[in-house]
């Protein structure tokens, strides 16, 4: 019993502390020919998380049907490309490819509240992420006090 309580607990501590010792496996970038073949990818990711819009938030997971804000940005782009990426929000921001906000595009990593919080960009400025347990997987303007939280920007799929 006493393993169980400390797996679940160890479970949940993953989901929201930053660790950076489970990144071995997970990859951190996608390499394509070209920038029109990293513009398609980019799409695909980005309408894959517009299509969980209206999905459960559940704390831990990665889909189908239910999602962390982590789990959100793992599954769309293993969806898009077959890529693992690193489960946790603070592991994203750690690992993967800064990129300016002047330089984001659709499809790249939006890191929230220093690193607790990630979704995915898909333009004119807003995002879709798994925001809370009431509110579910949405789309949400970067404006306002939302926009002012925004930690950074990274990108996963990289033209040669």
């Amino acid at each position: 019993m006493a393993g169980t309580a400390a797996a679940v607990l160890a479970g949940t501590a993953l989901a929201v502390a930053p660790t950076l010792d489970t990144t071995a496996a997970a990859g951190t970038r996608v390499m394509v020919k070209d920038v029109k073949r990293a513009t398609e990818l980019r799409e695909r990711v980005a309408t894959i998380a517009r299509a969980q819009r209206g999905d459960r938030y559940v704390l831990g997971s990665t889909g189908p049907r239910a999602f962390d804000c982590s789990g959100l940005v793992v599954y769309s782009y293993k969806k898009a490309t077959g890529i693992d990426l690193p489960r946790t929000s603070y592991q994203q921001r750690d690992h993967l490819e800064r990129v300016s906000a002047k330089n984001r595009r659709v499809g790249d990593i939006v890191v929230v509240h220093g690193g607790g919080h990630v979704g995915i960009y898909i333009g004119n400025d807003r995002i879709v992420h798994a925001s809370t347990p009431a509110t579910g997987v949405k789309v949400t303007e970067l404006s306002g006090s939302y926009g002012r939280s925004v930690s950074g920007y990274r990108r996963v799929i990289i033209p040669r």
